[in-house]
């Protein structure tokens, strides 16, 4: 009979049911049935947010919980390590600018604060500076391109990692502009970068495209140093 009443509740879509509902004791109707249907939500909101962190594509998962807050990390006037964990900057569409050697910690933050957003419900997109290059060029040439940044319109925090790495092609520098352009006061974005402001041009390849680029970018714009020394 539990296979039968397994199988109704598979039919019907409450696959959260047909794995638990036997653990739920039976004490009277109203409670019962409760039980039950707070079973079934609580597994759809998990598995909603196990979409949310697949798609918003984090090479590696890391969380607060194992971020070692160094004290060498400096933070601006106005920003607080809990206006970052507890995600205050993303509503008034703040940005967040991490910059500093590699190996400080700056890609840990960036991931752990975005995953947060995806487990609280908001919708995250994660890149490094030369996949999302490569991924516009890609969609622009097979003509997809206003398609994806509809997409990405959706989204309430881009993270946009490891500027400085890769030099840009031209049209990709151009591309990346549109897009950071596109976020200016709709969305957050969350940026780090183991070069300073006055070297992106090396980065962008045109110095007025990345004046231009910068001027949009800190505006609204909170910059974290990290100054300390590598980790292993």
């Amino acid at each position: 009979m539990s296979e039968q009443i397994e199988l109704y509740m598979r039919q019907l879509r409450l696959g959260g049911l047909a794995k638990t509902w036997q653990t739920v004791e039976y004490q009277n109707n109203e409670q019962y049935v409760t039980d039950l249907l707070l079973l079934e939500l609580h597994e759809r909101e998990v598995n909603r947010i196990n979409r949310m962190v697949k798609k918003a594509g984090f090479r590696v998962l890391k969380t607060l919980d194992d971020f070692v807050w160094n004290p060498n990390i400096e933070l601006p006037v106005g920003l607080t390590q809990e206006d970052m964990t507890e995600l205050t900057f993303l509503d008034p569409k703040e940005n967040l600018i991490f910059m500093g050697a590699v190996g400080t910690g700056k890609t840990h933050l960036a991931t752990a604060i975005a995953l947060k957003a995806c487990q609280e419900g908001r919708e995250v997109r994660f890149f490094t500076a030369a996949s999302l290059a490569n991924l516009l060029l890609e969609k622009n040439n097979k003509g997809a391109l206003n398609g994806f940044l509809g997409s990405l319109k959706k989204t309430e925090l881009i993270v946009i990692d490891e500027v400085g790495f890769v030099p840009l092609h031209k049209d990709a520098a151009e591309l990346l502009f549109q897009v950071i352009s596109d976020c200016y006061e709709r969305k957050s974005l969350i940026i780090t970068s183991n070069l300073e402001f006055s070297q992106w041009n090396t980065v962008f390849g045109d110095n007025r495209l990345t004046a231009a680029l910068i001027d949009r970018l800190i505006h609204h714009s909170h910059i974290v140093i990290f100054s300390g020394r590598a980790t292993a």
